[in-house]
């Protein structure tokens, strides 16, 4: 899981990294490439999906070999649809935001997987939302409690996907960082929440299930009167 860091390497800029490298082609070309080995896992999956299919077509009596033609078309679209849809995730993933000037920030950049986007005014960045929950563990309970922190980059135009963070992450010390580099253009906010996991109804006693079970079988006789004639 990755750490939100401030990369001040730059002295002109503010390095916002979400996801370590990118905004280079090579980088963007070899992570597609890297995916490519997820085609035969996909392959699969189109194949199994035309299962059905394949077994009308067996009983319908055409025989193996347009089975296999179909199978194989199936597997080969999922294939070449799913490492396309994988390359445009590596291409549009947004990896830092760069805030320039690094003193005080009048534009912002969004780098992503390929390339950098042309400077936007800094106001493109309506917040910066830190969340930091905890679960407690009701009495009883073996599981240890939970701690999820996400990062979250509102912009006029949407918001960019949540970031997770280590849950040893320390949440007021990084809100103090990112006010301190990105106030008062960025507008940085931290929700801290605490509450306890909801424990389990308790299973009904003997005497409940009695009850319920008079109720739904000891009224269930007809009820009728038999005509005189």
């Amino acid at each position: 899981m990755r750490r939100v860091l401030m990369d001040r390497s730059n002295p002109d800029v503010l390095d916002l990294v979400l996801m370590e490298r990118g905004g280079s082609l090579r980088y963007a070309l070899t992570a597609a490439l890297q995916s490519v080995i997820a085609a035969p896992v996909l392959f699969l999956y189109g194949a199994l999906f035309s299962l059905p299919l394949d077994i009308g077509m067996l009983f319908a009596g055409t025989g193996w070999g347009p089975v296999w033609a179909a199978a194989g078309i199936a597997g080969g679209a999922c294939a070449v649809i799913g490492w396309a849809l994988m390359v445009r995730l590596v291409f549009r993933t947004v990896h830092r935001l760069r805030f320039a000037p690094s003193a005080e920030p009048a534009t912002v950049v969004l780098v992503r997987g390929a390339r950098a986007d042309r400077p936007m005014p800094v106001t493109e960045v309506r917040r910066i939302r830190i969340d930091h929950s905890t679960e407690e563990p009701y009495d009883g309970d073996p599981r240890p409690r939970s701690v999820t922190i996400t990062l979250t980059v509102l912009l006029e135009r949407g918001e960019l996907p949540q970031r997770p963070l280590p849950q040893d992450t320390d949440t007021t010390a990084l809100h103090r960082e990112l006010r301190e580099a990105l106030s008062p253009a960025v507008e940085v906010d931290l929700h801290v929440s605490h509450h306890q996991r909801p424990a389990p109804p308790p299973p009904p006693s003997v005497s409940d299930r009695r009850s319920w079970n008079h109720f739904r079988y000891g009224h269930g006789g007809s009820t009728g009167g038999v005509g005189g004639g």
